[in-house]
């Protein structure tokens, strides 16, 4: 099965994030573009105005080799589904939490980070939140079983034992609780009076087609 029949399947903001994964990972590997060049720097994105490396850093997950596969695949068959599930339709929805929990790990690598590359921890976000919403479900990992909860625990692990850093998917984790919570849990308490405080803009839902 080629690449085109696995990505041609996948829901179309999941689509678009593993295209653009791919295309920076050839791009690097080929020596067209540098990692240098789409890393998160806050002294270049404040008074150089680099305000691509925003979002590059959330899109690079290394040039060609093992932990870009791990991460791609993670991409495809775990994160693919909370938008074709628990999002179903709802891409607008879908690509507001990205955008949201983008902003939260942006705020965290600022202020308590030395981070370059945020994307495994946006993993680690929507693996959190699609085990919450299948906590009854159980997946296959490699060689093992687990129950969806404890999927993004271990991802992570997986991921640590490939070199990468405990603070990335920390602050994954913790950002994927924090909008499960307020989207979740939050509305349904009586002092909430129903509120959602990541409600999508209707200008997002317009743009994206989305009816609710």
């Amino acid at each position: 099965m080629n690449l085109n029949a696995i990505v041609g399947h996948q829901p179309p903001v999941t689509r678009c994030l593993v295209f653009a994964s791919v295309s920076l990972m050839m791009l690097c590997s080929l020596d067209v573009l540098s990692p240098f060049s789409l890393y998160l720097n806050w002294q270049l994105i404040i008074y150089e105005r680099q305000l691509w490396r925003l979002v590059t850093c959330f899109l690079f997950f290394g040039t060609f080799g093992l932990p870009f596969f791990w991460n791609t695949y993670v991409l495809v068959f775990y994160c693919s589904s909370l938008e074709d599930q628990a999002f179903h339709s709802k891409s607008a929805d879908f690509l507001w939490m990205l955008v949201c929990g983008a902003g939260m790990l942006l705020v965290l690598t600022y202020f308590f980070g030395n981070t370059y590359f945020v994307s495994g921890a946006m993993i680690d976000l929507m693996t959190y939140v699609w085990g919450r919403r299948n906590s009854a479900a159980r997946m296959q990992v490699l060689f093992f079983t687990v129950r969806a909860p404890y999927l993004p625990w271990v991802l992570a692990w997986i991921s640590l034992l490939m070199g990468g850093s405990v603070q990335d998917h920390l602050f994954g984790i913790a950002v994927g609780h924090t909008y499960y919570f307020f989207e979740d849990v939050y509305p349904v308490m009586p002092t909430s009076g129903g509120r959602k405080i990541f409600r999508t803009p209707q200008l997002l839902k317009m743009l994206c087609n989305q009816r609710d």
